[in-house]
């Protein structure tokens, strides 16, 4: 027959198993490893605290109590040891959750410096030597017994100390952040954390912890419902999303002849060679991603890059944002975006930014890590970096590494003549290579109307299609047309 105490402790080492096998699907899926080890680290305290749960339920499965109050129980070494680290790791547990809400939202902040996670491991241990220290002792007829009034108190009060703390996090997070993504997650962690406080100060009040077992586990439960709460506002809402998606296919004259397999510099002030180098890419066929310092909608709108997947370097957190102090997530999610890709491009700028935090050689770390998992998966890697940034010797590293961005002049097209068109069929501006015209050319209106009038047929006979006219032939011409909100351009 299974005792009560066998079940209540079997209960807690299955929901904390439980409890940690979330954190560790969140540290597989997850880029972000110092926060998800953190998670992983702090489940992991759950579990060993279930564990030692059980050796303490044993020496408390007397019957009745003596004079002064205290129930009967076994004594011995074994059960002063398992309380004081039951209480000790305890402590760990609740710290490390802790710090695990910070350092997902703000950890980019406050542990940039080496010595913001010394102090932090330190002020853990310390809190948890403190607790278990209060764990005083008894001799009985047995043997020493715990007496754990002043560790108890201590236990709940510096829990609810670090229970502020993540809600002051969550709150902050919500009051300042803007970003959809990020105020999800923060809701859906408020959520579990609320959970798990309001079942950890009620276990503390009623004063049940370590003097009467016949209790079910209760923070255990609670622990694995903020561990899913956290694993679904992580995996559910997720912050970076680098799936491969491929550009709408358009004729444009080639004029980067870059070549699967290689790595590319190209040496500017702003990005603009590089990711033109990409948008051509991309709009023959190719998947590609995006690193860069600028907005994400100011390059989508400069090099016309509808669907193609952009992370952003900066410090504001959000959606596709990568911190400047983590570049190893650029490797993370690059190794993720080229797996199974035959044809994939990737294009970086912001390589003076990053230094700026972490110093030149990680970054060269990173990049050439980056370089090996694109070009060895079949891809193109093109990187935009400003010279006079750059110390002399690692510009040398960079051309040693990489080869100068290939610039065609003309690939067998040449613009004759462009041609800005308003919706209405109206011609707003006209420029050709020729000043003068040619002899039988069209009247500039005349062609307007008619490109004007191909759109107006194409859309209407071909209603069922999801995508506008993006270019035809006519004769041994190209015509290429792009659409912007309130005009049409027309290239041949």
């Amino acid at each position: 027959m299974v005792e009560q105490y066998q079940l209540y402790s079997l209960l807690s080492i299955v929901t904390s198993s439980l409890a940690l096998s979330l954190a560790l699907l969140v540290f597989r899926r997850f880029p972000g490893k110092r926060a998800a080890s953190t998670f992983v680290l702090a489940m992991s305290f759950f579990l060993v605290a279930a564990l030692l749960s059980y050796p303490i339920r044993y020496g408390y499965a007397g019957q009745g109590y003596d004079s002064y109050g205290y129930p009967v129980q076994e004594g011995g070494p074994l059960l002063m040891w398992s309380t004081r680290l039951f209480y000790f790791v305890h402590m760990l547990a609740v710290g490390y959750t802790a710090a695990f809400v910070g350092m997902y939202f703000y950890g980019f902040e406050v542990f940039r410096r080496r010595a913001a996670s010394t102090f932090l491991n330190l002020s853990l241990g310390a809190a948890a030597v403190l607790v278990s220290a209060l764990v005083g002792e008894r001799t009985t007829a047995t043997g020493p017994v715990p007496l754990v009034t002043n560790s108890r108190l201590a236990l709940a009060t510096i829990s609810t100390f670090y229970g502020l703390t993540m809600l002051a996090t969550i709150g902050r997070t919500l009051w300042k952040n803007r970003d959809l993504i990020v105020r999800r997650q923060a809701w859906v962690m408020l959520v579990g954390i609320l959970i798990h406080g309001a079942t950890a100060e009620t276990y503390a009040y009623i004063r049940i912890e370590l003097q009467d077992f016949g209790q079910p586990p209760f923070l255990t439960l609670s622990a694995l419902v903020m561990a899913a709460f956290f694993t679904v506002a992580i995996l559910r809402y997720r912050m970076f999303d680098v799936a491969p998606r491929a550009e709408e296919a358009v004729a444009y004259p080639r004029k980067f002849p870059v070549a699967a397999g290689h790595a590319y510099i190209a040496k500017e002030r702003r990005p603009e060679v590089g990711f033109r180098a990409l948008a051509e890419a991309v709009r023959r066929g190719d998947v590609g991603l995006v690193i860069t310092r600028l907005p994400p909608a100011a390059v989508r709108e400069g090099f016309d890059l509808e669907t193609t997947a952009i992370l952003s370097l900066s410090s504001v957190i959000g959606q596709n944002t990568i911190p400047p102090t983590h570049p190893e997530m650029i490797e993370r999610l690059v190794a993720g975006f080229v797996e199974g890709q035959k044809r994939s491009i990737v294009a970086i700028e912001g390589v003076e930014y990053l230094a700026t935090y972490v110093g030149v050689p990680r970054v060269l770390r990173t990049l050439n890590r980056v370089r090996d998992l694109v070009t060895l998966a079949g891809g193109v890697f093109i990187v935009s970096a400003d010279p006079a940034a750059l110390e002399e010797r690692d510009q040398a590293l960079l051309d040693r590494d990489y080869e100068p961005l290939p610039v065609a002049t003309t690939e067998g097209f040449t613009v004759q003549d462009v041609f800005v068109i308003h919706s209405s069929g109206i011609l707003v501006s006209h420029v050709g290579r020729e000043e003068e015209p040619r002899p039988g050319a069209p009247d500039q209106d005349v062609m307007a109307g008619m490109l004007t009038a191909i759109m107006n047929f194409a859309r209407v006979s071909f209603a069922e299609a999801s995508h506008e006219l993006k270019g035809f032939d006519l004769g041994q011409k190209k015509v290429v047309i792009e659409r912007w909100p309130r005009e049409w351009l027309r290239k041949f």
